[in-house]
């Protein structure tokens, strides 16, 4: 798991408190023993903990079923004892107690023999040698230097993202931890410096491992107990324990399934966003910040460190990585290193990089991930208002979203009440065979004459899983229908973003599908409703059914997760751009990604009244009184922006594009698209606005949706436009929502866009407002310009 500055004390009292089943007594050796927990066979539903790579303040639960195991049939034991920092648990079955006992106690002493050549917490060792001799080669054991082959796969196809020679940072941040002190950005600076896994050579004939100079050290946290985990199950398995599950500090190697059930059902995540996947011959690792963080200046610091930056992350995003086992493959390690990784990573670079490992898949459970459907009611959704309107029957059973054809096999979707552009949607789906279902993204009314996309779920003989369909075949998809399960549950998660559809599709965690619509193809919804469609049908339909259980969403912004990443050395919530390697999907007529606020006030200039503006550590404030604008310094023709605003009770204010230089009025001579607090203005001035004049209106031009759908959030709160501004095309979004795509020559305003500048400034307006009381009436954060050639 990631690497996690945790010590071991602190493990220990972790796995003492946490909950399990069943009794425990100690016998010789110090080995636990197990009892049969009433001689019930298990389901093996094991609940993963996101607690990085060495802690344990939870870890794998089964749940019993009551069901008795007649005689001379397996029985299930259960073993634990504290080891590598947390409680190490054998579940296994055997037709003997002894069998099940000599097999735990090989296991148990293997483990042994596993914490000594892989901890980076003993002060002697093969981890301690290697970094005492660091700057030579040092002769070390097998083992190590087994996981340190599976380690450098993953740290080279990761570019760093997990690496082994990550102790000079994971350490520091573990006496922060301890200290509750913050290290300096040049200490941070200055253990990243030692941590390069490039610089650790491993000679297997020789026997040895050197690390290039000194100060160099190793810190195995993020691979080590997945790498053990895999090598207790092989003795168990080797000693004719196959039936097994080993759970060190929720990193788990799975064997084959518990009697009578097809595999183990994992857990992964926590709450209600949590999947539940059904494995065997698996090695699982989950990593996240969940619990172990620190506070600091306003910041929520991970105990998961990037080793590349030697600064921990900030997100709340938990992962969890599946390795298949096979011959040859170091699945445990892998699984473990990947979770690490992609702990650091961007969420598409780490499904590129999962996606890279044979028998690998990614599960992600992301802050901001909310459920569509409650299980209960059809609240939240409604069968009017999109483009396919119709007569099917809708109904919820057992906790499912269930649709039939109506009379005479009428068809028809149902729709979310919200409006969504850019976000991400996951549910599971079971379609009684032969059956026609989809997915349909951005639906609006008929009378718009602008239409959505669909996500086909045809499952009949000659149709099409994830394929993408408009009206007419946008993208054929023959290959997908490979990895859809024929009346069984499918897991589906479908990513769209972009002004201009980019629509990616997986299916039981393999992406099948990539599709871009060409940039300013007419017709298409910017924004629109998420449906789920029963589609027409003959008589013999009707008996079938489709079935929706556990529908997720979450908003994204609509350039994409890959742009921007944490910059560790500003506040709070302050991105930097990637370099232009890094983005994924980018133009090929675009040129990087510019940071507006890099060079404070320096790299902005004022109008009007000067005085009272700050940029601190990413920030720009924008005072209350006096009037005037601030923007850049260079003029922008065509490009794409993003920024983040924060506005004060009864703030007025407004985003500049293409504003001219001359005098005069900046939202004519160029073009604004409007801030305002909504929630308040109308009642507070006594007053009834222009429904331009509402947030994310293009001020004497065009309305945005109503308040209630337009997902603007309210003062004190952070919210984000996104633009796109080509030649006369002006697209803008809000918080991932599409509010309007517009051919500005075809507007109907005074002054003509076409009287208007070419190029301009982008900046803000400094609206004096009487009501508002705070001394900043705007915080402005992650300005940034990508200039379209």
């Amino acid at each position: 798991m990631p690497t996690n500055p945790i010590d071991p004390a602190t493990n220990r009292r972790n796995a003492r408190q946490g909950h399990r089943t069943g009794r425990v007594d100690s016998v010789e050796g110090g080995m636990d023993r197990a009892i049969a927990l009433g001689r019930a066979v298990l389901t093996g539903l094991v609940a993963l903990a996101a607690t990085g790579s060495v802690a344990c303040s939870s870890a794998a639960q089964v749940e019993a079923v009551d069901r008795t195991v007649g005689a001379g049939q397996l029985e299930q034991f259960e073993y634990r004892r504290l080891a590598m920092g947390c409680e190490a648990r054998l579940l296994l079955w055997s037709a003997s107690e002894g069998q099940a006992r000599a097999a735990a106690r090989a296991a148990f002493a293997r483990l042994t023999e596993l914490d000594r050549s892989l901890s980076d917490y003993k002060p002697t060792g093969p981890v301690a040698e290697v970094a005492a001799g660091a700057g030579a080669a040092v002769a070390t054991d097998e083992t190590l230097i087994a996981c340190l082959i599976a380690s450098t796969s993953v740290a080279a196809a990761s570019q760093g993202a997990f690496d082994p020679t990550a102790a000079p940072v994971t350490h520091l941040w573990r006496e922060a931890r301890h200290t509750d002190t913050l290290p300096t950005a040049a200490d941070v600076d200055a253990a990243a410096a030692l941590v390069d896994w490039t610089r650790l050579a491993i000679d297997p004939e020789a026997g040895t491992v050197a690390l290039a100079s000194p100060g160099m050290s190793l810190d195995l946290g993020g691979v080590a107990k997945g790498f053990a985990a895999e090598e207790l199950l092989e003795v168990l398995t080797e000693l004719g324990h196959p039936r097994a599950l080993v759970d060190l500090g929720g990193d788990l190697a799975l064997g084959d399934a518990p009697p009578e059930r097809a595999g183990w059902r994992v857990l992964a995540g926590v709450g209600e966003g949590a999947r539940v996947l059904e494995l065997t011959q698996a090695c699982v690792a989950t990593s996240g910040a969940t619990e172990q963080f620190i506070e600091a200046d306003g910041r929520h610091l991970s105990h998961i460190v990037d080793p590349r930056s030697g600064w921990p992350v900030t997100h709340g995003r938990i992962v969890t990585a599946v390795v298949q086992r096979a011959a040859g493959r170091p699945a445990g390690a892998w699984s473990d290193a990947l979770a690490s990784a992609a702990s650091v990573l961007s969420v598409p670079a780490a499904e590129r990089l999962v996606a890279g490992f044979e028998g690998a898949m990614l599960a992600v459970q992301h802050e901001g991930t909310r459920p569509l459907f409650d299980g209960e009611s059809l609240a939240g959704w409604t069968t009017t208002g999109g483009r396919y309107d119709g007569e099917a029957q809708w109904t919820v059973e057992d906790g499912e979203l269930v649709g039939r054809t109506g009379a005479g096999g009428e068809g028809g979707l149902i729709y979310t009440d919200e409006l969504f552009t850019a976000c991400e949607l996951e549910l599971d789906v079971k379609l009684e065979y032969p059956y026609d279902s989809g997915i349909f993204l951005r639906m609006l009314p008929p009378d718009t004459g602008l239409k959505g996309a669909q996500v086909t779920l045809d499952h009949r003989p000659g149709g099409e899983i994830a394929g993408i369909y408009a009206d007419g075949w946008l993208e054929h998809n023959p290959e997908a229908e490979a990895h859809f399960k024929k009346d069984e549950w499918n897991h589906v998660r479908v990513r769209t973003t972009g002004f201009d559809f980019r629509i990616e599709v997986w299916l039981n965690g393999t992406k099948v599908t990539d599709y871009r619509l060409p940039e300013g193809t007419p017709g298409y919804a910017p924004h629109g409703r998420i449906g789920l469609q029963v589609h027409p049908a003959d008589a013999d339909a009707a008996s079938r059914s489709v079935r929706f259980r556990d529908i997720r969403v979450r908003s994204l912004p609509i350039f994409g997760e890959e742009l921007f990443e944490e910059n560790p050395k500003a506040a709070a919530g302050v991105l930097r751009p990637k370099a232009p390697a890094a983005s994924d999907g980018e133009s090929s007529d675009a040129g990087a990604w510019r940071d507006l606020l890099a060079k404070g006030l320096d790299g902005l200039m004022t109008r009007g009244d000067g005085e009272g503006y700050t940029v601190e550590r990413g920030v720009l404030s924008i005072p209350s009184d006096g009037g005037g604008e601030i923007g850049t310094v260079d003029d922008f023709r065509d490009f794409r922006l993003t920024a983040e605003f924060n506005i004060a009770r009864m703030a007025n204010s407004g985003l500049y594009l293409r504003a001219s230089r001359e005098p005069g009025n900046s939202s004519y001579s160029g073009a604004e698209v409007q801030i305002l607090d909504d929630y308040n203005w109308e009642t507070e001035t006594n007053s009834t606005l222009v429904d331009y004049q509402f947030t994310g209106g293009l001020y004497g031009a065009v309305a945005p949706p109503p308040l209630e759908l337009k997902g603007y959030r309210p003062h004190g709160e952070w919210n984000r436009y996104e633009v796109l501004y080509r030649g006369s095309r002006l697209a803008v979004a809000l918080n991932g929502l599409a509010l309007y795509d517009v051919d500005t020559l075809a507007l109907e305003v005074e002054p003509p866009f076409a009287q208007r500048a070419e190029s301009g400034f982008i900046g803000f307006q400094r609206y004096p407002a009487d009501t508002v009381e705070d001394q900043a009436a705007i915080r402005v954060r992650n300005f940034f310009v990508q200039p379209l050639r």
